[in-house]
């Protein structure tokens, strides 16, 4: 077996996704020495952006959420985030075979046909006393439950139900708390669509971290944590070379963590994963010459889960003279959808909104079946005071980190945090010893 020996012992930090880079770019700016391996060719995992005919397509619809984890962690990494704030003057409410004004704002959701004069009522009620709710009461009540309790109108909690799987990618309002959800309703900041897709992200990471002097592997895949006296001592790769390590950064799936210590016997990190449920989204991409409708640029179905927008309307996503839309059609974590049959669904939506658009594809991209959150934000857990790490107890130095990870914020915004909240817990362990 090849030994690597670095002296002192890195800190190594296993998945070069979002939160990986994120947390070696702190690490190594606060001086430590880091070892990043990626298993992939390239890191960044979801958020890398492919460039097709000119257009930049990320992996799904991303949006990034001003105001949260993710805007002050870049902002102490000194990494600029260039994008387009999300406006909508006219969205469109898909039911049925019917469009209405999406009712975002008080003005719309006053001309909107797509409720009753009692059902705005109830929701303007809703609106009106949203500030004065108090969401860590309601953490361990699924958001279907708080809405039976508290919308008297079916209508009504389609639409909130709607507006849940938009903020979260996540269709399973029978599971994901509503704590989190009132969150999300309360501290709305608003969302940048960044301009060449997450890649300039990603790279502004990357980059940071190795001016800094951390060491990224790619193409590396570590197949084990190796513990001894109940702390870490190396990693080990799929070729048998071992690196020592001071700590380790488990920044991948509870699944994958799990699987790497103690052979994946590991009672704890064994307990997370079998407890998450992850969320799941198909996704059609299309690049246009033109829109043959350029009034429709945002759409939400109600009685179908599904999203549209037109993203070249705010972001800058290739040329000037074309458009680029994204579609998505989530998954319920408890159903089974062909590849064939969610991509026919994406096409009718298309087809709904943007009739012709087939005559004007420059470039397509489908993904049938991506994960776009690798554990809801569950009730019976507690809500996100629920969620694990970012410590392994009874393991010194060994950390898990990602959108699973911490009490802090979702998706992206939760692997923002947990980087930056394992980096300082690193940090600290460093100066104690």
């Amino acid at each position: 077996m090849n030994v690597k020996r670095t002296s002192p012992n890195p800190i190594i930090i296993v998945g070069g996704g979002l939160t990986g880079l994120c947390a070696a770019a702190l690490l190594a700016r606060a001086g430590h020495h880091v070892l990043l391996f990626e298993r992939s060719r390239l890191p960044g995992g979801y958020a890398r952006t492919r460039e097709q005919e000119g257009f930049f397509f990320n992996f799904g619809a991303h949006a990034f959420y001003l105001g949260g984890p993710g805007e002050r962690v870049l902002r102490e990494l000194d990494i600029p985030v260039s994008g387009g704030r999300l406006s909508i003057d006219y969205g469109l409410a898909l039911k049925q075979d019917e469009d209405h004004r999406l009712p975002f704002g008080a003005a719309a959701l006053a001309e909107t046909t797509l409720f009753s004069q009692a059902e705005k009522d109830e929701l303007s009620q809703l609106y009106a006393a949203l500030p004065q709710l108090d969401s860590a009461q309601l953490r361990g009540i699924s958001w279907q439950t708080w809405l039976e309790t508290n919308i008297r109108y079916a209508s009504a909690r389609q639409f909130l139900q709607a507006r849940a799987r938009l903020s979260t990618n996540t269709w399973a309002p029978d599971l994901i708390d509503a704590g989190l959800i009132i969150d999300i309703l309360q501290n709305n900041s608003g969302v940048l669509y960044l301009h060449k897709g997450w890649q300039p992200l990603v790279d502004g990471l990357l980059q940071v971290a190795q001016q800094a002097g951390a060491t990224v592997i790619t193409r590396a895949r570590v197949t084990a944590v190796e513990v001894a006296s109940g702390a870490v001592e190396a990693i080990r790769l799929e070729d048998g070379t071992r690196y020592k390590a001071s700590a380790v950064i488990l920044a991948v799936d509870a699944h994958t963590a799990s699987s790497l210590v103690a052979e994946g016997q590991h009672d704890l990190m064994r307990s997370w994963a079998q407890q998450t449920i992850p969320s799941y989204i198909a996704c059609f991409d299309v690049a246009l010459r033109r829109l043959p409708n350029p009034r429709n640029i945002y759409a939400i179905g109600m009685d179908c889960p599904l999203y549209y927008a037109v993203h070249s309307t705010w972001a800058q996503l290739g040329r000037e003279d074309g458009a680029f839309i994204h579609t998505m059609r989530y998954h319920r974590y408890d159903e089974s959808l062909s590849a064939e049959m969610s991509k026919r669904e994406l096409e009718a939506l298309l087809d709904r909104l943007q009739p012709g658009w087939r005559a004007e594809v420059i470039a397509e991209s489908f993904l049938p079946h991506i994960q776009a959150v690798s554990d809801i934000v569950q009730a019976k857990r507690g809500g996100i005071n629920g969620r694990p790490g970012p410590v392994v107890p009874a393991i010194g130095g060994l950390y898990v980190a990602g959108d699973w990870v911490g009490n802090e914020d979702q998706q992206s915004g939760a692997a923002f945090a947990s980087a930056s909240r394992t980096a300082r817990l690193v940090t600290e362990a460093m100066v104690a010893s």
